[in-house]
């Protein structure tokens, strides 16, 4: 295979600097505790999964992790409906798995944006992410892995119509996962 043969079809730099730009605004709105404001970058129709992840054989290797397939374990499998849910019990203060709430750090690197095949207009957009999370006196939490969107344009930003989680780890060491991904 030719290293061409990988390359994404070219998208233009004005609009991938808007894409991360959304991004960068996504992980400013979790860090400063803005979770209303971060649901609206949201579509109605949103879904937004993390699949619990497989130990995978060499020859396995490239299956679509990202592709529902039946019924299967994730550790959370929302709509925009039991995202807003999620969101309101943040505001509540009656969330106790957050109160006090964490101190967090959203880091997002490594996005490619490309044309999505299954919705015409939309975009596909593959990123790397790492969250830092600070609870209490001494309990800290990371997450590393890679995430799979779909983005519709929306005026001059972006709706997140679809979002699959990919942890590196496959085992979740923390005590909860309260953090938003």
């Amino acid at each position: 295979m030719t290293e061409t043969a990988v390359r994404p079809p070219a998208i233009g730099y004005e609009l991938q600097y808007r894409v991360e730009q959304f991004y960068y605004l996504e992980a400013q709105l979790l860090d400063e505790w803005k979770y209303q404001s971060w649901l609206e970058m949201f579509a109605r129709d949103l879904h937004y999964r993390l699949p619990v992840r497989h130990n995978r054989l060499r020859r396995q290797r490239f299956e679509d992790e990202t592709a529902p397939r039946g019924i299967e374990m994730a550790h959370f499998d929302d709509t925009y409906e039991t995202m807003a849910h999620r969101v309101a019990q943040r505001a509540s203060g009656t969330n106790w798995a957050e109160d006090p709430p964490s101190r967090t750090r959203h880091m997002v690197s490594n996005v490619r944006v490309s044309p999505c095949a299954e919705e015409p207009g939309a975009l596909s957009v593959r990123s790397i992410f790492f969250i830092y999370r600070s609870r209490l006196e001494c309990g800290v939490d990371t997450w590393a892995g890679e995430r799979f969107d779909r983005l519709r344009p929306d005026g001059d930003s972006f709706k997140i119509a679809r979002r699959v989680i990919l942890l590196d780890q496959n085992v979740v060491l923390s005590k909860n996962l309260s953090v938003f991904f």
